[in-house]
């Protein structure tokens, strides 16, 4: 492969669209690219519920807050621009059109049938599943960067922190204290753990270890909260409404995380914070950190990691018991539950 010779100045586009923990697990190219092109004009185009988690980083030049319903006002932006290199790590046909029309010397994408004409250099997709950065890491190799370090970035502002401070003293948290965080919620319906399990667990938390636990929670997903919290013995604490940087500064004071594959539980890892996430249909080799600190716990059922969004069965889940998430959270090494729980639920389309 040949490598692409920029500039000193080059002016390099990364797209990538979508939600926060596609934004997230994106910030290691980045630094990459800074190290590597340290006067290069870096700007990032990115839709609104990720670009928060990018507001503070410092390798980036210019943030850019795409608008679906203005596609033709940002290819025209865009093309303006005269970008020297683009790096479309999304490779759906709203940014293959960005990208194609762009105007752009270098555009460089994964192979995908039917779009991938667009891209000056194609990357085939790595076969073998790894940590979606150290994939994302692999669209640079054009560009002659070999980079290994996967490491996410996250900035915590001082009125964040500030506002965590307070909440965290009105509730009487101590530094000292274990304070478990849980995120019982996702997008994705199939990757969603029970409720009951989760409302079990968190019990079993604070009933005999005598954690604090605090439920985290998102626009749209307080209700789905409260459920939890009402099938639960004991009264744990939920987290006020937050922004993204709060609930960073939020995360970054829990002794554990606990929840689905889901958004907090990127920011949960990119902090260093031990993790104990529940997977179903997705590959926990691409979407968890592989650090001891983060232990994974899934059920040996023949669909395993189908990728489906929806699942009416959902057994995946349904065969994760709370003896099974205990046991993760002995593993993780932050402190051990005495006794032991389970929870038996069978395989149905409508459960709590």
């Amino acid at each position: 492969m040949k490598t692409i010779e920029l500039k000193p100045k080059a002016k390099i586009l990364v797209i990538q669209l979508r939600r926060i923990g596609d934004v997230l697990l994106t910030t290691p190219v980045l630094r990459a690219l800074r190290r590597q092109f340290s006067g290069a004009q870096i700007d990032f185009l990115v839709e609104k519920p990720g670009a928060e988690i990018l507001a503070a980083n410092p390798y980036i030049n210019n943030l850019l807050v795409y608008d679906k319903k203005e596609q033709l006002r940002w290819i025209r932006r865009i093309r303006a621009a005269k970008y020297d290199v683009i790096l479309d790590f999304l490779g759906n046909p709203r940014t293959a059109w960005i990208v194609g029309l762009s105007g752009a010397k270098y555009r460089l994408g994964f192979k995908r049938p039917g779009r991938d004409f667009v891209y000056t250099e194609k990357i085939t997709p790595d076969p073998v599943p790894k940590y979606v950065p150290a994939f994302k890491l692999d669209l640079l190799k054009p560009l002659g960067l070999e980079n290994k370090d996967v490491d996410l970035d996250l900035q915590i502002s001082a009125s964040a922190q500030e506002r965590i401070n307070s909440f965290l003293a009105k509730e009487k948290i101590k530094e000292t204290d274990t304070l478990i965080g849980i995120s019982p919620t996702s997008r994705r319906q199939a990757r969603r753990w029970l409720k009951r399990g989760f409302a079990e667990s968190a019990d079993l938390l604070m009933q005999k270890y005598g954690a604090k636990v605090i439920f985290l929670w998102g626009p749209g997903e307080e209700t789905y909260i409260d459920d939890i919290i009402n099938l639960m013995q004991n009264s744990p604490l939920k987290s006020p409404a937050l922004t993204i940087t709060e609930s960073v500064a939020l995360t970054s004071k829990l002794t554990l995380f606990m929840g689905n594959d889901n958004g907090p539980m990127h920011i949960a890892q990119g902090l260093k914070i031990p993790t104990v996430v529940i997977f179903g249909p997705t590959q926990s080799a691409n979407w968890s950190e592989p650090d001891p600190r983060n232990i994974v716990v899934k059920a040996e059922v023949p669909c395993l990691e189908c990728n489906k969004q929806e699942c009416a069965g959902r057994c995946c889940m349904a065969r994760v018991t709370v003896l099974m998430v205990e046991e993760a959270i002995k593993k993780s090494g932050v402190f051990m539950i005495p006794g032991r729980s389970s929870v038996r639920i069978n395989c149905s389309p409508e459960r709590k």
